[in-house]
C-alpha cells in the first residue's frame, strides 16, 4: 500500500514510479517542517520503510504533470492584526527559511517567525501598514528547486474598546448601541416542553470607530393562541444613510405581518402539513409551499412597502434604507416542526440538531460581491419570492439560528465550513460554554450579548443572532 503525503502527493500519485508496498511517500518539502507530523503517521504503520522521493525526480517521469510550485501555498496578504492583540498567521509553506532581516523587521513591532510551524505570531505593539519580504523555495519549469521572495503586507489596526460611549445620540434614527429580547414560551409550563427563544445585538467596533450608529436590527415573537414562532434579522447596508431605521422596520414589519395572517390562515395551513406528512405528494407539497408564499412573501412585500412610506415620507429613497432580512416562522405540529424561512443577504439561518448531525442551511449565505438587500429591485417580485422561500419539516432540533453576517463571517470563514457539521458542533458548544440556554431563561439574553463580544481580529461588523431553542 502506498501512502502520500505533503503538498506534491497529487504529482507522485500521477507519476506511479513508486510501487513497493506499505511505503510512506513524502516530497523533501513536506519532511523539512512537519516533523513531528511525519513520526505520528509512522507511528501509524509500523510495518511500513519511509521512501522520500524529490519533486524533480518525479517530474521527470512525467512531463504532462504540471509544475507546482510553493508559491501557491503562500498567502500575499497577511491576515489583519490588531494593535495590542495577540496575533497568529500560518503561512502555508513547508520550506520557509529563517531570514535574519525578516525577523527584525517582525520584532521591531512585537512579532516573530516560528520556522517550526512556519507562523507569524506576537502582539503587534503599533498600527500601521508593514511590507515582509518573505524568501522561499519553489520549483522551475525543469523540475530543479530554486530561491524565490514574496513580499507580504500585514496590515495592524488600531484597538478600540467596543465598550466605549460614542453614540451619535443626534441621530435621527438614534437607537442603543446593544439591544437583547427574551421570550419565555415555557414560563407557565413546568415541564419546559416548549423552545424558548433569544436574540442579542452589539455595535460593531466599526461603527464606534466611524461614530456610527447600530445598523444591525432584530424581532422575535411568539403567538402564545396560534402557538407559531416568528424571529427575523437584518444588517442595514452600510452605504445607506438611514440603514439602521431600515433594519428596524424590515425585521419588526416582516415578524408582525407574519403573525398577523398566521392567525387567520393556520388552520388550513396545518390541514395541508399533516395530510402530506402521511401521504408525500407533489401535489400538496405545491399547495404548502402556496400557502407559505401568500403568509411570507406577502410579509416581505409589506415590510418593503413599509420602508418605502417611511422613505418618503422623509423625501428620500428605499435605497436609503436598503437592509438584508433573514426571516423565519416555525410551529410544532404532531408529525414535528413545520419551518418556513425566507432569506435575502448574507448572513446564514441553520436548522441544527446536535444528535440527530444535522445543520441545514435554509437562507442568507449570500457572496459579497452578489449581495441583495430588501430594496434591491426586483427581490419583491413573486418569482424572486418563490427561489427565496424555503420550507422543511423535522422531527426536532437543538436550535433554530438566525444570524448576521457579523457573527458567520468570523465563525464561519467561507462557504465550505458552512456545510461542515462539525463547525456547527463547534459553534454550539462555544455558545453554551457562555450562555446556559438550560438555566434561567432571564440570564440568556444578558449572556448571549456578552458572547457576542468575542475577538475575531478584522472582523468588526454588528453582530446579531436570534435563536429558538
Amino acid at each position: 500500500m502506498i501512502i502520500f503525503v505533503g503538498p506534491f502527493a497529487e504529482q507522485l500519485d500521477k507519476s506511479k514510479v513508486l510501487t513497493n508496498k506499505q511505503t510512506l511517500v513524502m516530497d523533501n518539502d513536506f519532511i523539512r517542517g512537519n516533523n513531528d507530523l511525519i513520526n505520528d503517521l509512522i507511528g501509524n504503520f509500523p510495518g511500513a520503510k519511509v521512501n522520500i522521493k524529490t519533486i524533480s525526480k518525479t517530474m521527470d517521469v512525467d512531463k504532462k504533470v504540471k509544475t507546482k510550485t510553493n508559491f501557491d501555498y503562500m498567502p500575499v496578504k497577511l491576515p489583519k492584526a490588531t494593535a495590542g492583540r495577540p496575533y497568529v498567521a500560518y503561512l502555508g509553506v513547508n520550506n520557509l527559511p529563517s531570514d535574519p532581516s525578516v525577523n527584525k523587521e517582525l520584532e521591531r513591532i512585537g512579532l516573530h517567525h516560528y520556522t517550526d510551524r512556519n507562523r507569524i505570531g506576537g502582539t503587534p505593539k503599533e498600527p500601521g501598514a508593514y511590507d515582509f519580504h518573505f524568501n522561499y523555495r519553489k520549483y522551475n519549469e525543469s523540475g530543479m528547486e530554486e530561491l524565490s521572495t514574496q513580499t507580504l503586507t500585514l496590515i495592524v489596526e488600531k484597538e478600540y474598546d467596543i465598550e466605549v460611549d460614542h453614540d451619535p445620540v443626534h441621530h435621527k434614527y438614534w437607537k442603543e448601541s446593544v439591544d437583547t429580547r427574551i421570550v419565555d414560551v415555557n414560563q407557565d409550563d413546568k415541564k419546559r416542553l416548549k423552545k424558548n427563544m433569544a436574540a442579542a445585538s452589539r455595535r460593531g467596533q466599526q461603527q464606534i470607530t466611524n461614530v456610527k450608529i447600530r445598523e444591525d436590527d432584530f424581532c422575535i415573537r411568539y403567538d402564545e393562541k396560534t402557538r407559531w414562532y416568528a424571529l427575523a434579522v437584518a444588517d442595514g447596508a452600510g452605504k445607506s444613510i438611514y440603514s439602521c431605521k431600515g433594519s428596524q422596520i424590515a425585521s419588526n414589519s416582516a415578524v408582525g405581518r407574519c403573525l398577523d395572517r398566521l392567525s387567520k390562515q393556520s388552520g388550513k395551513l396545518r390541514k395541508l402539513t399533516v395530510r402530506y406528512t402521511w401521504r408525500k405528494s407533489n401535489h400538496l407539497l405545491k399547495e404548502i409551499m402556496k400557502m407559505l408564499h401568500e403568509i411570507i412573501a406577502s410579509s416581505v412585500n409589506d415590510a418593503y412597502k413599509d420602508i418605502e412610506d417611511e422613505a418618503y415620507a422623509q423625501e428620500c429613497l428605499p435605497e436609503d434604507y436598503a437592509t438584508t432580512l433573514l426571516m423565519c416562522i416555525c410551529k410544532k405540529f404532531e408529525f414535528g416542526w413545520l419551518i418556513g424561512t425566507f432569506g435575502a443577504g448574507d448572513g446564514v439561518i441553520c436548522v441544527y440538531h446536535k444528535d440527530n448531525w444535522y445543520a441545514n442551511l435554509m437562507g442568507g449565505n449570500e457572496p459579497a460581491a452578489g449581495k441583495s438587500f430588501l430594496t434591491t429591485p426586483g427581490i419583491i417580485q413573486s418569482s424572486e419570492m418563490e427561489r427565496r422561500i424555503r420550507f422543511t419539516i423535522v422531527d426536532d432540533f437543538s436550535a433554530l439560528f438566525l444570524m448576521t453576517n457579523g457573527v458567520s463571517d468570523p465563525k464561519f470563514e467561507c462557504e465550505t465550513q458552512l456545510h461542515c457539521f462539525e463547525l456547527w458542533n463547534k459553534f454550539w458548544d462555544d455558545i453554551n460554554a457562555q450562555v446556559n440556554l438550560s438555566g434561567k431563561i432571564n440570564d440568556v439574553g444578558e449572556e448571549l450579548l456578552k458572547w457576542l463580544d468575542f475577538w475575531t481580529p478584522g472582523k468588526n461588523d454588528d453582530r446579531t443572532i436570534a435563536m429558538v431553542f
